[in-house]
């Protein structure tokens, strides 16, 4: 993640779409959503895989790292705590 900015949470997309209603911004930003949607089925991938070692353990952990830092899974996961009784 070093080579890329900070990444965006959902307020800060939604605060993007109000400054700028233009068809281009509206298009980026289902792109952006549709990426966010692909992270968040490799969250539940990666999460549902049991323990694995070797090359494939390193490229989980990598994953892992990443997904962690990505503001969509972080709010995904506290929606998932927030509904539970």
């Amino acid at each position: 993640m070093s080579n890329f900015r900070k990444p965006l949470t959902t307020v800060e997309l939604v605060e993007i779409r109000l400054r700028s209603d233009s068809p281009d911004m509206r298009a980026v930003l289902w792109e952006v959503r549709r990426l966010r949607a692909i992270a968040s089925r490799a969250d539940q991938l990666e999460r549902s895989l049991g323990p694995t070692g070797g090359a494939v353990g390193m490229i989980r952990e990598a994953l892992r790292a990443e997904l962690d830092e990505e503001p969509s899974i972080a709010e995904l996961v506290r929606l998932d705590l927030n509904a539970r009784p």
